[in-house]
């Protein structure tokens, strides 16, 4: 079995949200706590994981995926709305599964804010699964994904209220479609209104980091950071999509001290996944005082 990771926190491409807001705002209408996921109510879905946390089961029609799929169905009901359950036919709605790399069925991956992270494939006993799906919990209250979902018929796009300014917003929602190179249009025509936006210079490196390390699985990295320069990148965005940046950053500077020759590329990988990051996150804030150390 997979292991799980975390989840990549896209909470800094929304304004931070009033304390009068949040506590407002503890449940969210959703159409079903289970829900027939397709390509055209995707984007839905994404939606629903910026404040309910999100599982997505690939299925295919066999005896043994459906019996692991009736399973799954009522371990999640008994959450009681701490998590909704998307299922995707990973036979009829192929483009959906290419989208996030599943191979078979049944396969089972975690949304948080619309980030995808794999949870895993094959059928698994119920202890297995309900310990999955605590996990999923701890990192989505960790992300600030910690709301209840309440099933009224109502589609949640329609239920959400924006508060992002309108080229914002076009970004967002184009993440919430996987349609990166849209968002990253988007924020470069928010940069060029504003070179000094810093909501799009965020979220432009977020989803320049979610292009870099879609389909991309983490279970696949070296347990070391490695040590050519290319690999390196790009195991340090892997990291930091999960949620592990103190390794990534550790990884970089450490490159950065011991590579002269590859100083320029390690600072300007190391400065794109600072801006993904949260200002006050005290990994960031030490990464940030070794990088000026051994600049200076």
């Amino acid at each position: 079995m997979s292991s799980f990771n975390g989840g990549y926190d896209l909470s800094s491409l929304r304004k931070p949200a009033s304390p009068v807001a949040a506590a407002a705002q503890a449940s969210v209408p959703v159409e079903a706590l289970v829900i027939e996921c397709t390509e055209q109510n995707l984007r839905d879905v994404l939606t629903i994981s910026n404040d309910v946390p999100v599982v997505i089961e690939f299925h295919a029609d066999s005896v043994k995926v459906l019996d692991f799929s009736a399973r799954l169905k009522s371990l999640i009901e008994a959450r009681n709305g701490s998590m909704v359950l998307a299922r995707v036919d990973a036979q009829t709605e192929q483009r959906v599964s290419q989208a996030f790399g599943v191979k078979g069925a049944p396969t089972l991956i975690a949304v948080l804010k619309g980030q995808p992270v794999p949870l895993f494939e094959g059928d698994q006993d119920d202890a297995a699964v309900n310990n999955v799906l605590d996990q999923v919990l701890k990192v989505a209250s960790e992300n600030g994904v910690e709301k209840t979902a309440v099933a009224d018929g109502v589609p949640a796009a329609a239920a959400a209220v924006s508060d992002l300014p309108p080229v914002h917003q076009e970004a967002f929602d184009a993440i919430g479609r996987l349609d990166y190179d849209g968002a990253i249009a988007a924020y470069t025509k928010a940069l060029n209104e504003n070179p000094r936006d810093e909501l799009a210079i965020s979220g432009m490196a977020q989803v320049k980091l979610l292009k870099r390390t879609d389909g991309k699985n983490p279970n696949d990295l070296p347990a070391s950071a490695p040590q050519g320069i290319v690999e390196l990148l790009e195991w340090a965005d892997v990291m930091s999509s999960v949620g592990n940046a103190k390794a990534a950053f550790d990884a970089l500077l450490d490159a950065f001290a011991a590579q002269p020759e590859h100083r320029d590329a390690l600072r300007k990988h190391l400065i794109e996944l600072f801006a993904t990051v949260d200002p006050g996150d005290e990994v960031l804030i030490a990464a940030r005082k070794r990088l000026a150390t051994l600049l200076y």
